[in-house]
């Protein structure tokens, strides 16, 4: 029988081949300003060890280090973090219902974004997008783009760069890498949504964490469907094989025999239950709108709980129970008992945190202790995902 380490052991084997000098790179980034004993104690290694790391990037004049305020007995402290410069990275977020667009620096910062509402059409949705990066490249007096980063809802393929197929647009077989770039100026890479929020989530726990890296945790992102992204040994896991690209479609695991159609062409998928998309028709009753009826959405779903309407509070409740159906089952095929959820949902955690816990506390997650479920970010962490592919893939060839 094979037990829940081993399953672990062997996912850890397969999520990268990242080394102690990629980790020190992304803590750097997530923690700066930060220490080289402070480095050297989350990381687990020598001092020493950070130092000869450092050096040729510090020599070359990628990181700075500075005497800044704030050590003992008021000495001044040593801190690195990475030096201003015009690298930047272009990240997209094809969602289903909007498609953003931006670009960030080393630093983490934001410093530009726009967004569209995404076309029916593939072709149209990647024209618009090359149209927004090539006015952030004549924004940058020509200069382009170090990495793009390209996050899409569905499966992608082996060699991220493109996608193999998206159920809720009904695309199929794109080659975005090239369809972004021509003549291979700059490299693009694909990864799936939920596995991209997961390294945006890993990023942000890492920086507001005193101790060690983000080693182990499930990322559930809710939204039009759901995805799950894993992390395991501070490293997204993303498949092997055949199966590269197409871990974490946990959203179209069924969990309603016979249940609602779904348009991956199978029935009682998890995401028509407990998607931020599925609170319309359960709100509705399962029945098309009558007259001048509209079918609210899911922030208007969220105000009138919040307001105090009973059939709202429990249409929310009704997605935790679903949610936490799941997510149990997650926790039991994976062995990560630890649980983020990402997605619009998180705007209704005061009325689905309950029922979540209820549900996997049945399942037999339920009778062991250390598992947790906590919210992440909202929307964030959809650009913010796009990006953090572009600029962790950036981090690896230094």
């Amino acid at each position: 029988m094979v037990r829940p380490a081993e399953i672990q052991i062997d996912l850890a084997r397969s999520a990268g081949t990242a080394t102690k000098g990629d980790q020190l790179l992304r803590l750097i980034r997530a923690s700066q300003p930060v220490t080289r004993t402070e480095l050297a104690e989350r990381l687990g290694v020598d001092k020493s060890t950070v130092t000869e790391t450092i050096k040729p990037l510090v020599s070359s004049g990628m990181l700075l280090e500075e005497a800044m305020n704030g050590g003992s007995q008021g000495r001044k402290r040593r801190v690195l973090s990475f030096a201003p410069s015009n690298d930047y990275f272009v990240g997209i977020n094809l969602g289903v219902r909007h498609t953003q667009v931006g670009a960030t620096s080393l630093n983490g910062d934001i410093v530009d974004e726009s967004d569209f509402e995404t076309p029916k059409s593939a072709d149209s949705a990647l024209r618009i997008v090359r149209e927004r990066i090539a006015a952030i490249t004549s924004s940058r007096n020509g200069r382009l783009p170090n990495v793009i980063g390209v996050s899409v809802p569905g499966m992608t393929d082996a060699n991220r760069t493109g996608l193999l197929f998206a159920p809720n647009l009904s695309w199929r077989n794109l080659d975005i890498a090239s369809s972004l770039t021509t003549n291979n100026e700059t490299k693009v890479v694909v990864e799936n949504d939920a596995t991209a929020a997961a390294m945006f989530e890993a990023r942000v726990r890492i920086r507001d964490s005193e101790t060690g890296l983000m080693s182990n945790f499930i990322l559930v992102r809710s939204g039009t469907g759901i995805g799950v992204g894993l992390v395991i040994g501070s490293e997204v896991y993303r498949g092997s094989g055949v199966g590269r690209g197409v871990a974490g479609e946990f959203g179209h695991m069924t969990i309603v025999a016979g249940g609602k159609p779904c348009v991956c062409g199978n029935r009682g998928c998890w995401e028509k239950y407990a998607s931020a998309a599925s609170a319309a028709s359960l709100y509705m009753g399962d029945r098309p709108p009558k007259g001048n009826e509209t079918v609210p959405k899911f922030v208007e779903i969220v105000a009138k709980a919040e307001n105090g309407e009973v059939r709202s509070q429990r249409t929310l409740e009704k997605i935790g129970e679903y949610l936490g159906i799941g997510i149990a089952n997650v926790i039991m095929g994976i062995g990560i008992p630890r649980v983020v959820i990402s997605g619009r949902l998180v705007y209704a955690w005061s009325f689905i945190e309950g029922p979540i816990r209820e549900a996997i506390g049945r399942s037999i997650v339920g009778k062991i202790d250390g598992w947790s479920v906590e919210a992440g970010e909202p929307v964030g962490s959809a650009i913010g995902g796009a990006l953090e592919v572009a600029v962790d893939e950036y981090l690896s060839t230094l």
